[in-house]
């Protein structure tokens, strides 16, 4: 089933389903309660919120409540922006030079184009594979299936607990045979996504991106028992979609992710999280986030921080 709430506890016993439904948090949007994880980050942001609307309210004692909230929400989205950039980015990427979250440097590219997000980039970034089939808790083993929409776990050892567990699970391998088995749902679907919206193939997003093709399937850079099975199943080179490829490929030292993905999502670094609007060099600045809101930018770039 769709990895939707009411869909989900639908498959489950009613006593169960009354059970998770109870520890279900009033988020914006039910994905933020899709795991412990999901609902932790979100209630961090939450708290930052809070945290910075307090700062911007004593600092502005004659603005209003709206112009408070609103502040601290511009303020709150630049971080998670300057986050993902210099410390996600970072981590993940293979590269021996660090990539800083200066959005000076899109504001007169001529690929510029804020407020869309490509049908590539959110397939690219189904890392199904690295989810584990079971998370440990407490010193507990919580299976995939009991942490789906369940904050019980959150709510018995809070928020830094959480943080820190999180921090501190082992992820499994990205790549194709990898997936653990409530997840194979997802991959089947991201498959027929990908076919319903006529991607290229694979080679030509590699060739796009200064790959260059190629000629045989066992010129994909990956592990013998996947290159079979990309022969088995595709025949020709040409014939292997986009979102089987990227996770076709072998995972280089120092990497997380494979070349293409790594390459696809450090390119979206500059060309969609440094293209939000609030980055703009027309609202980048004191009257968007107030001064105690451009501070708090400056000094932070890590989670840790936040935390």
């Amino acid at each position: 089933p769709p990895l939707r709430l009411e869909e989900f506890l639908k498959e489950l016993p009613p006593d169960q389903a009354a059970a998770k439904r109870a520890t279900i948090f009033a988020f914006a949007g039910e994905r933020a309660n899709a795991t412990p994880y999901t609902a932790m980050m979100n209630i961090l942001f939450l708290r930052e919120h809070n945290r910075l609307a307090a700062l911007i309210g004593q600092a502005n004692p004659g603005w209003d409540d709206e112009r408070v909230f609103q502040t601290a929400r511009n303020v709150n989205i630049a971080l998670l922006i300057k986050i993902v950039v210099e410390e996600y980015i970072n981590h993940i990427s293979p590269y021996h030079f660090q990539i800083s979250a200066d959005p000076s440097v899109c504001w007169h590219a001529r690929w510029n184009k804020p407020g869309w997000i490509p049908i590539e980039f959110n397939l690219l970034y189904r890392w199904h594979s690295l989810t584990p089939a079971a998370f440990e808790l407490d010193g507990r083993v919580v299976p995939l299936t009991d942490f789906l929409f369940d904050n019980s776990h959150l709510l018995r050892i809070g928020l830094g607990e959480a943080m820190a567990r999180a921090s501190a699970q082992r992820a499994w391998r990205i790549g194709l045979h990898n997936t653990a088995d409530p997840l194979i749902w997802v991959e089947l679907a991201s498959v027929r996504q990908g076919r319903n919206n006529r991607l290229a193939s694979y080679h030509d997003y590699r060739e796009a991106y200064g790959y260059g093709r190629g000629t045989r399937v066992e010129q994909i850079p990956g592990d013998p028992p996947p290159v079979a099975a990309l022969r088995a199943a595709y025949g020709d080179v040409d014939n292997v979609e986009f979102f089987v490829g990227i996770f076709a490929e072998d995972v280089a030292p120092r990497a997380a992710v494979p070349p293409l993905i790594g390459r696809m999502v450090a390119l979206d670094a500059f060309s969609q999280a440094l293209t939000n609007p609030l980055l703009s060099e027309h609202a980048y600045n004191p009257a968007t986030f107030s001064p105690v809101g451009m501070e708090a930018i400056a000094v932070t770039s890590r989670l840790q921080q936040i935390v």
